[in-house]
C-alpha cells in the first residue's frame, strides 16, 4: 500500500467522491442513488472522512455518527474506489472508523445498512446481519442492515485480527 491519510472530508473533495461513488455502480450503489449521495456531501449531517493516497488522490470515504433513534452510532456511505477493491483501503476505513467511535462513545452499538455484496467484509469484524430487505437500494441491491456491539472485548478482538492480517 503507498502512503495513506485518513483525514476529514472538505469541499474540494466533493468531484473524487462523487467518482468513487459512481465507479461503485451499478454493482454496489444504484444510479439512483447519486442524487441522495451528492446532497449528503452538500450538507453532511455526520462525520465525513477521506482516505488519500500519494498526496491527494481521494481512494476511499466514509463516516459516521450517532443516531438517537436507533441509540446507535450509525456507518453512513462507506467506499473505495472500485478498481482498489481487495487493497486494504475497505479495512483501513473502517478500522480508522471504528477507532474513533470507540473514542468517543466506549460502548456503543454500531449500525450499517450494506448490501449483500459487503455483507461478508463486514461480518470479518464482528458485525452480524439482523434484517434483510430485498432489492431495497436498488434492484438487485439488497440492505442487508448488519449491528456491532462494540466494547472494550469486541474492540480488542477486532483490532487483534487486523493485525494477524
Amino acid at each position: 500500500m503507498n502512503c495513506l491519510i485518513f483525514r476529514p472530508y472538505a469541499p474540494e473533495d466533493l468531484d473524487m467522491c462523487m467518482d468513487i461513488f459512481m465507479s461503485n455502480t451499478p454493482h454496489s450503489f444504484g444510479v439512483e442513488e447519486a442524487d441522495e449521495f451528492q446532497q449528503f456531501l452538500e450538507t453532511l449531517p455526520c462525520a465525513y472522512f477521506v482516505i488519500t493516497q500519494n498526496g491527494g488522490e481521494v481512494v476511499a470515504c466514509g463516516g459516521h455518527g450517532y443516531h438517537g433513534k436507533k441509540q446507535a452510532v450509525v456507518l453512513a456511505w462507506g467506499m473505495v474506489r472500485a478498481d482498489l477493491h481487495k487493497h486494504g483501503l475497505g479495512k483501513f476505513l473502517l478500522l480508522e472508523r471504528l477507532k474513533l467511535i470507540y473514542k468517543d462513545f466506549a460502548e456503543t452499538r454500531v449500525q450499517i445498512d450494506t448490501s449483500q455484496h459487503s455483507q461478508g467484509f463486514f461480518k470479518k469484524f464482528g458485525f452480524e446481519a439482523v434484517r434483510v430487505t430485498e432489492n431495497f437500494f436498488a434492484h438487485g441491491i439488497d440492505k442487508v442492515e448488519m449491528e456491532l456491539n462494540l466494547n472494550e472485548e469486541s474492540y480488542g478482538a477486532i483490532f487483534s485480527q487486523a493485525d494477524s492480517n
